[in-house]
């Protein structure tokens, strides 16, 4: 049997029966590619917008970026069918302790522009 679902191709073969991967039914990397690029600009926006704000802007740029982390956690779990409570937290939480990290860098080293 082995030796017949490996005569014609035989990466389909295990591609297909260990695997479960179809390789005629892939994401283009091009599509891919394009998709990742339009979402990261459109996140981007979001605290580039925030920092128009002129009182109190890191405080409106770590909230919009805090909203946006939040969105992004409960879309990507509802999407992949996890507990969106769950991603939506350990998003968030990763994404504080990383804008904290950066600001001190930042603050340590004297490159925060923003006061």
């Amino acid at each position: 049997m082995a030796e017949e679902l490996t005569a014609h191709d035989p990466l389909q073969a295990h591609l297909d029966a260990e695997l479960g991967i179809d390789a005629e039914n892939l994401t283009s990397p091009i599509a891919a590619a394009l998709s990742s690029a339009v979402a990261f600009s459109v996140g981007a926006a979001i605290p580039i917008l925030a920092s128009l704000v002129e009182a109190q802007r890191i405080l409106a740029i770590a909230l919009a970026v805090l909203i946006g982390l939040a969105l992004t956690g409960y879309v990507s779990a509802r999407l992949g069918g996890a507990d969106a409570k769950r991603a939506t937290s350990r998003v968030v939480v990763g994404g504080l302790i990383a804008m904290a990290v950066t600001y001190a860098v930042g603050k340590l080293l004297g490159t925060t522009a923003l006061a």
